[in-house]
């Protein structure tokens, strides 16, 4: 494959993204035009300007979208979800006060929606009133039943946002999430990795490996994560014993395997290892 092909091929794909967010940018103008028809014909209709100020919000011409919202509210829309969207266009727009206020009346009609309450918990952050933000995503998390894992990451930077050594407050949201997601969900045992490394619990990351290790039938390149994680920490026999063990796996993989340029890689990646091994 040549580097002009590659070049072409991103070129080609930039164009389309280009073109998907420009044409659905056209379509929310054709929608929005279509609203205004409507609301010419029925001028005292609170849902179509609900309507249309949402299709403002999403086509991000945001004080539109708010003057739509609170004539919505003038004609009677009191909804939970046209204050959850005003809240949401604040925030968008970083005028978090305001954000707070409507998140505020939102959660006000109804005090368990965990969508209205993680958003509060955003705005709080951004606020920086971290005490009660901590409160607030705490109760999103513990209470959310289709968390995703990136609410469970997000909390865990918010963690260390506050407090840029509470490792072990992040590691307990990433333990959240495995309880949750499952134990072996690879996102949140990077980030356990992560967090270990950095707090300097070297035998808990080398316990992490051996687990992903395990849990994995192909795991030559997590055995080539550990051998080069334990040269840093200057463990140099057990760094060869992991470089042998990921040489090992790749021999008994099927030739189709083991012509990939991924395998290739890893076996230039092992000899780098070997090498800084020798000089140590």
């Amino acid at each position: 494959m040549t580097f002009k092909f590659v070049k072409n091929i991103i070129v080609l794909t930039g164009f389309l993204l280009i073109s998907s967010v420009l044409y659905a940018h056209g379509d929310l103008l054709i929608r929005i035009q279509e609203k205004t028809t409507e609301i010419s014909k029925k001028p005292t209709d609170a849902n179509l300007y609900y309507e249309r100020g949402f299709l403002y919000q999403q086509h991000l011409e945001y004080q539109n979208a708010i003057s739509d919202f609170n004539k919505s509210i003038s004609l009677g829309n009191h909804s939970k979800l046209l204050f959850f969207r005003m809240a949401e266009t604040y925030y968008k727009n970083n005028n978090y006060e305001y954000a707070l206020d409507k998140i505020t009346s939102c959660i006000a009609i109804d005090a368990v929606d965990v969508k209205s309450l993680k958003l509060r918990a955003q705005i709080l952050f951004k606020l920086k009133r971290y005490q009660e933000t901590m409160f607030a995503y705490t109760y999103v998390i513990e209470n959310t039943k289709d968390i995703r894992p990136e609410d469970i990451i997000e909390y865990s930077n918010i963690v260390l946002t506050i407090d840029s050594l509470d490792y072990k407050g992040a590691l307990k949201a990433i333990e959240v999430g495995l309880d949750k997601l499952g134990a072996n969900t690879v996102t949140f045992q990077l980030k356990k990795i992560e967090y270990l490394k950095k707090s300097n619990q070297v035998d808990e990351v080398v316990d992490q490996y051996n687990m992903l290790i395990k849990s994995n039938s192909r795991n030559e390149f997590w055995y080539y994560e550990k051998g080069k994680y334990l040269i840093e920490v200057k463990r140099y026999s057990q760094a060869n014993i992991a470089i042998q063990q990921s040489r090992l796996a790749v021999n008994i993989l099927t030739s189709k395997f083991k012509n990939t340029q991924a395998i290739k890689k890893l076996q230039r990646q092992l000899n780098e290892l070997e090498k800084q091994l020798n000089y140590e």
